[in-house]
């Protein structure tokens, strides 16, 4: 573009120095031009420059837009499993008993105590042995249960519905989803709920 602005310029220059009578004429002349042509050329560079960052601005704000929101979701996604996270494991300190207490636990119970004794590994993974007198509650539908009515608690589990007041103790594979377990019921007003800390390892001396 500079060049073909400084192209309307040539003719002048031609005439000028055919009329000129001298060459100091003739310098004159191109002196008096020369201004225009520097502000044409200059005009048109910073066109093209704004040009191009204005190009520039938009293809980094398109692509910095397209990379923005899949962030935005997978923060609302990791929000959400912190705050569940949360309601699990940051409720009141959760009582832990040991193997001798649910040996005198689970016999009371095959006797008809109320008591209850709730597993909470998930279901493929009884096929490795269960304490004796143990009803199985999946940590993964453990929230839906606590919400359930007594007549769904009981066709689902066989069992009446624990209450608030009921004691309970509860355990898994290592101790970890029992302690998640009892802290969340303890969150929702289950008072009497207590975690057997060694679980299904310490009950039967290996895992699995």
């Amino acid at each position: 573009m500079a060049l073909r602005r400084i192209a309307l310029y040539y003719p002048l220059l031609l005439t000028a120095h055919a009329h000129a009578s001298s060459s100091t004429r003739f310098a004159h002349t191109l002196r008096a031009l020369r201004p225009s042509m520097i502000r044409c050329a200059g005009n048109t560079a910073s066109k093209s420059a704004m040009k191009r960052s204005s190009v520039s601005a938009m293809s980094y704000g398109a692509a910095t837009s397209s990379a923005r929101k899949p962030h935005i979701y997978a923060g609302r996604t990791l929000r959400r499993v912190a705050a569940m996270s949360r309601t699990f494991s940051a409720a009141p300190t959760v009582p832990v008993v040991d193997k001798q207490y649910v040996e005198g636990l689970s016999q009371r119970i095959l006797e008809g105590s109320d008591e209850r004794l709730i597993d909470v590994r998930e279901r493929d993974e009884l096929d490795f042995g269960a304490i004796p007198g143990s009803i199985n509650i999946p940590l993964s539908e453990f929230v839906d249960a606590l919400e359930m009515s007594e007549d769904q608690w009981k066709e689902r589990y066989g069992i009446p519905k624990i209450m608030p007041d009921d004691d309970v103790v509860v355990y898994c594979k290592s101790g970890m989803r029992s302690h998640q377990a009892a802290a969340y019921a303890a969150a929702k007003g289950h008072g009497n709920w207590a975690n057997y800390q060694g679980s299904y390892i310490d009950w039967f001396g290996q895992a699995y």
